[in-house]
């Protein structure tokens, strides 16, 4: 995407003299902060903009442009495109407004621009966006107009808002960070997140990612590549609840996605979420600092109450404060002018005016072999300290470097110092000791998970396996009656696939059950099979622990009568348990299949105590999504049972994965529950449903 982001030309296309022209504003851009490369206008009323000629059409351009910029009506974008391509562009960011956030009539106006850039080979940002910006050559293409330039840094802002892509840009710059590159994603009708992302991963101005969506457009690709990424990735994913989705859609025409199974990809790859920009913020100042090698922190402070503040973040978020040397104490001492501090870890600084020595032992702290980094809470309110404070600041960010150890600096001054300090600050700082734990925390989790990301190839299993030819078939028979499978049929699939399930018999009359239940040894279970019995236990379709012929016969005449469109009864052997697991999977529209489990039962319904992750998986992956699970005590040794078989469980889970990952057809799939021997040896499915796309 050089093309896209570093052109050697731009023509900006919708561009007029009037004063309120947004191509007017983006040649304004490019003009006045000094965009190196050649700069053209089009519009039909010509004229001069900022000393740029404008061309009344493209055709009549003196060479191609790299880039284009379009800002038209929305029914003349394709036109334009058309123009462009055929003048040579090969890139364009499309701003006009007007397309499928406007319903089914701007879905038509998109399709024309899909097949006009298809025909011509034009990849484009947009449509329905703000723009783009690299400041490391001075593009400045959105409509807004800058009174100055992004201060330069290396975080950069892909966003599917054009207002939250500008606040990121204006909150980093006067945070002591910068920006690399901000595009304003828009509608993504061509490129999206994963475009992006694949560039970002190998562009040397960027070290950190933050993506704003409202929606993925190819998640699985997304997820894929955030695996492989070696940079930290910071998404901000909204639109996670039916309040929102109602306004994503009639603004970059989002779909909600499944907010679960976000928290869960993120979480597997270590890809950092956030929830508003204020964290996204605190989360890129973490990552700006070296890197933490332990836990352990040393806190400074000329405010013993903001001292114990810190303290408490620090135990939230896991850090240690381990003692000071005693050579740092004793210096701390002599400098001390009442004598009336007790001196630790924190270090309160409150008895001691002398900035410079601040810096002198914040360097003997660094030098201590066993602290990983330290706060500094530096709290002024004298006027004489002004200059004093702002070399302070620099000379400790200056240690970090030196040292390699993080330093979070907490400034609490006066508000027009505060304003000073974020416009010449190259490093940053925090106005709370808790924000500045946070990115600490958000630093510490980066880099342990740095090391986590493989390739998903290396994940999947290679011990466990499925015959996909034997399953084909069970799926083509089902296809050609285009219907649901039954229970029966969904058992038949788990005994192909090789998943344990106790044994069992579909029945057609009371003969057949009760000689079905004497061959497997009662007591059994009695299930009717219908097509309107998705939840038995709610409609009274199941009976259990059914141990002589009278109940057998009994239960087997009321189950009769629990359905009109009855197709059988299911006899299955009981099998006995304390503890279950549901394992299931499902088709997410942005990720495609995953896989879940947790506590099994009705419970889980309500408790809703699940790990997921997207699918296939391995066995390692299956056994670390029991470990999530909060009620996981339950699986290990309680109340005189032995611990559970979740390695014979973890198969079970693969193979679902297997099932889903193999299977496009399936859309749903629940194991509900599937039984964990109380002798702590094998687990059994003991219910199956499975939904299919095919069926109707």
């Amino acid at each position: 995407m050089n093309g896209l982001f570093c052109p050697e030309s731009v023509v900006v296309v919708g561009v007029s003299e009037s004063a309120d022209n947004l191509g007017r504003n983006v040649v304004a851009n490019l003009v006045n902060l000094k965009y190196p490369g050649k700069i053209y206008a089009v519009g039909p009323r010509g004229g001069e903009v900022f000393g740029v000629p404008v061309y009344s059409s493209v055709s009549q351009l003196p060479e191609n442009a790299e880039l284009a910029v379009i800002l038209t009506p929305a029914r003349f974008v394709h036109e334009m495109l058309a123009q462009c391509g055929e003048k040579g562009t090969r890139y364009a960011v499309i701003e006009s407004a007007g397309f499928r956030e406007r319903g089914s009539e701007g879905k038509i106006l998109e399709k024309e621009i899909r097949e006009t850039s298809k025909k011509f080979g034009i990849r484009f940002v947009g449509p329905n966006c703000v723009g783009i910006v690299n400041t490391s050559c001075n593009l400045y293409a959105p409509f807004v107009a800058y009174g100055e330039p992004y201060r330069r840094g290396k975080i950069s802002v892909f966003a599917q808002s054009g207002g939250v892509a500008l606040c990121m840009g204006q909150r980093l710059c006067t945070s002591g960070m910068g920006v690399g590159k901000l595009v304003s994603m828009g509608n993504k009708l061509d490129l999206d997140e994963a475009d992006y992302l694949a560039y970002l991963m190998d562009d040397p101005e960027t070290d950190v990612i933050y993506f704003y969506l409202e929606g993925f457009k190819r998640g699985r690709a997304f997820a894929d590549l955030a695996r492989r990424c070696s940079k930290p990735i910071i998404l901000h994913k909204s639109n996670n609840s039916t309040v929102s989705s109602t306004i994503a859609q009639s603004h970059t025409a989002a779909l909600a996605a499944d907010d679960q199974v976000v928290d869960s990809v993120c979480r597997e790859i270590g890809i950092l979420r956030v929830h508003s920009v204020t964290d996204a913020i605190i989360a890129a100042k973490g990552l700006s600092l070296p890197p933490l090698k332990g836990k352990n922190l040393a806190i400074l402070s000329r405010s013993g109450g903001h001292a114990v503040v810190a303290a408490d973040a620090c135990a939230s978020h896991g850090f240690h404060l381990p003692a000071l040397g005693r050579d740092i104490l004793d210096e701390t001492q002599r400098h001390t002018r009442a004598d009336v501090i007790r001196l630790g870890n924190p270090l309160d600084l409150g008895d001691i005016f002398d900035l410079a020595f601040y810096a002198k032992v914040m360097g003997m702290i660094l030098r201590q072999d066993d602290i990983d980094g330290a706060v500094f809470i530096h709290v002024s309110n004298m006027a004489i300290e002004r200059e004093a404070t702002r070399h302070l600041l620099q000379n400790l960010s200056a240690m970090a470097s030196q040292y390699g150890k993080p330093v979070a600096l907490v400034v609490e001054i006066p508000f027009e110092q505060r304003v000073r300090l974020e416009k010449e600050s190259e490093s940053p700082f925090f106005l709370d000791p808790v924000e500045a734990l946070q990115a600490l925390a958000t630093r510490w989790t980066a880099g342990s998970r740095a090391g986590e990301t493989v390739d998903r190839i290396k994940q999947e299993t290679k011990e466990v396996t499925i015959p996909v030819k034997d399953i084909e078939k069970w799926f083509d028979d089902i296809a050609r009656q285009n219907r649901q499978p039954l229970l029966h049929e969904a058992l038949d699939l788990l005994d192909l696939t090789g998943i344990p399930t106790v044994p069992w018999r579909m029945t057609g009359n009371l003969d057949e059950a009760v000689q079905a239940s004497f061959k497997m040894g009662l007591p059994v279970a009695l299930k009717a099979v219908s097509p309107s019995l998705l939840h038995k236990s709610d409609r009274g379709a199941i009976s259990l622990n059914i141990d002589d012929a009278e109940s057998l016969r009994t239960e087997w005449n009321r189950l009769q009568k629990v359905s009109d469109d009855l197709s059988g009864i299911l006899v299955q052997k009981m099998a006995p348990t304390s503890r279950e697991l549901v394992v299931g999977g499902k088709r997410d529209p942005s990720f495609g299949p995953v896989v879940l489990t947790g506590l099994g039962g009705i419970m889980v319904e309500v408790m809703k105590d699940v790990s997921m992750r997207v699918a296939p998986i391995g066995t390692d992956t299956a056994m670390k999504m029991f470990a999530e699970l909060s009620g996981k005590r339950i699986l290990g040794r309680f109340r005189g049972m032995r611990e559970a078989d979740l390695k014979a469980a973890a198969r079970i889970l693969v193979q679902v994965s297997l099932l889903m990952h193999h299977f496009p057809q399936i859309r749903e799939m629940d194991l509900n529950p599937v039984s964990l021997n109380d002798d702590g040896n094998g687990a059994v499915a003991l219910d199956a449903r499975v939904l299919i796309e095919a069926a109707r």
